[in-house]
């Protein structure tokens, strides 16, 4: 739906931490991605339109609507944005069950909020979760709650900050047609994170692309991801953790690979590596590999291996965990209450595990 004229723009700056944001951006379609990898400054972008990170200048205009504008001296505390914000890490009271959490901030006498409410919990299967407090629930259920709370708040704008990063695939598939109909139905702007380019081209009309804090491309969703080709490439730029590999054993009857960086470090890997000898590049996001404080038990992931924490970096919500196995530096991102819990600093012996599906060839490197 074009109405002539960019109705959304963004004009920004912010230091967070050492991480320098600058994104600048105008479009018109209200069906929004912002796409790009881990430290991009996704959520960094996102705590600023909702007013929940502080130190940033510059100027917010949602749906023709000035949420944020420094230099006119509009900074209204975050419940006067009417935002509807979903982090990553769900932030839900721990006190209130997960009933008092969906209805909280819900407007009075609002049958609009209600109606819109009574569908989020019947498309996100919460019913039996409602009793409960929301200390009991599991990630993905404390993301579901959440996803509830923002759409029966009576927000005006929905920021989803990869909402479904915490859910099964089975969940995911019957959680997605949710955000379509908002799209569709309710014609509920929204700015949607995410890694996955196929939900992107799903759910969008526009896409804008952080990298490295700015705004790299923006544009219809299918005119800058569309092509296969260029969807890869932006699918792969900027992944944190890149490797040179060589193939140990191809392993048929199973469907894995044995790889062997050149630390000597072996991994498993599920996908056909390139045709032909010789080392070949291979990338794992972030998020995909999880951190563990004790060896772990019988897991699913194949790929379980002992490492020494070199570095934290908090990044708004998330924080990098940069550590060392047998010398070669892997990157996984993880929650800050995850940061917390674990107890996480250089020194720190952890365990990291992915899938052997998480591994993904980027090119081959050339003869041995």
């Amino acid at each position: 739906m074009t109405r002539g004229g960019a109705y959304n723009e963004i004009d920004v700056r912010c230091d967070a931490g050492g991480f320098r944001l600058e994104f600048e951006a105008a479009w018109d379609p209200f069906a929004t991605a912002l796409f790009g990898p881990s430290g991009s400054g996704k959520s960094t972008l996102l705590e600023i339109i909702a007013g929940v990170r502080g130190g940033a200048t510059g100027r917010v205009s949602l749906e023709g609507r000035t949420i944020f504008d420094t230099a006119a001296g509009v900074v209204p505390p975050p419940a006067r944005r009417w935002i509807g914000w979903v982090p990553q890490d769900a932030a839900l009271f721990p006190h209130l069950t997960a009933r008092e959490n969906v209805r909280y901030g819900l407007p009075r006498g609002g049958d609009e909020g209600e109606r819109r409410l009574r569908a989020a919990i019947a498309a996100l299967e919460l019913e039996d979760v409602l009793p409960r407090r929301a200390l009991e629930l599991s990630g993905g259920e404390r993301q579901r709650v959440a996803v509830a709370r923002a759409i029966g708040s009576g927000a005006r704008v929905l920021l989803l900050d990869e909402p479904l990063a915490g859910l099964d695939h089975p969940l995911r598939s019957r959680v997605f047609p949710l955000f379509r109909r908002l799209r569709d139905e309710l014609r509920l702007p929204m700015i949607y994170v995410s890694h996955d380019a196929g939900e992107v081209l799903a759910l969008a009309e526009h896409v804008l692309v952080a990298r490295a804090g700015r705004c790299v491309a923006s544009g219809p969703a299918r005119d800058v991801l569309g092509d296969a080709e260029r969807t890869s490439a932006f699918d792969l730029h900027g992944v944190e953790n890149r490797f040179d590999a060589e193939l140990i054993e191809e392993r048929a009857g199973e469907g894995t690979a044995l790889l062997e960086l050149q630390s000597g470090a072996r991994l498993q890997m599920s996908s056909t590596p390139p045709p032909g000898r010789g080392r070949f590049e291979i990338v794992i996001r972030a998020e995909e590999i999880i951190v563990a404080s004790e060896r772990p038990g019988r897991v699913s992931a194949q790929n379980v291996l002992e490492a020494i924490v070199e570095d934290v970096e908090r990044l708004g919500g998330n924080a990098m965990v940069t550590a060392s196995v047998t010398g070669t530096r892997f990157v996984a991102r993880i929650t800050v209450r995850s940061l917390e819990e674990l107890g996480l600093k250089p020194g720190t012996r952890i365990w990291l595990m992915f899938k052997a599906s998480s591994i993904r060839a980027a090119g081959r490197r050339g003869s041995m």
